[in-house]
C-alpha cells in the first residue's frame, strides 16, 4: 500500500500539493486501488490502453513474465504478422502508465502485480 500512496504523489508540483495528498491517503486498500485505477483511467488513451494490456498480460499470463517479454507482447499489434522493434515501449514507459500497480523484480527482472488479486478492484 506505501508504494502506491507514494506513486500517487507523483503529480503534486507543490509542498501545499503534497501536504493535501498526504492527508487524502485512505488505510483503506479497497480505496487505494480504487485511486490508482482512477489514476490510470485519467491518462491519455494510448498510456491507458497500454496499462490495461499490461495488467492484462500480467493477470492471464501462465508463467511469470520478465519485462523484456511484457515489452515484446505489448508490441503486437492486431492484425499483423510481422513483429516491429520500432512498437515496443520503453520499460520505463510500461511501469510509468501503471501507476504503481505493477513491480519489476531485481536480478530475475520478472513482473509483477503489485498484489496478487489486483484484477478483482480493476475493471479492465
Amino acid at each position: 500500500m506505501a508504494a502506491l500512496q507514494i506513486e500517487s504523489l507523483k503529480n503534486s508540483t507543490t509542498v501545499n500539493e503534497l501536504r493535501e495528498a498526504v492527508k487524502s491517503f485512505s488505510s483503506d486498500i479497497d480505496n487505494m486501488y480504487s485511486s490508482t485505477w482512477e489514476r490510470i483511467v485519467a491518462q491519455p488513451q494510448k498510456s491507458v490502453s497500454l496499462a490495461k494490456r499490461a495488467i492484462t498480460w500480467l493477470t492471464y499470463a501462465l508463467r511469470p513474465l520478465r519485462i523484456i517479454e511484457l515489452r515484446h507482447a505489448l508490441a503486437i499489434q492486431p492484425n499483423t504478422a510481422t513483429f516491429d522493434d520500432d512498437d515496443v515501449s520503453a520499460e520505463e514507459t510500461v511501469v510509468s502508465v501503471c501507476c504503481g500497480l505493477i513491480v519489476i523484480e531485481g536480478e530475475s527482472q520478472t513482473v509483477r502485480l503489485v498484489r496478487k488479486h489486483i484484477s478483482r478492484h480493476c475493471r479492465l
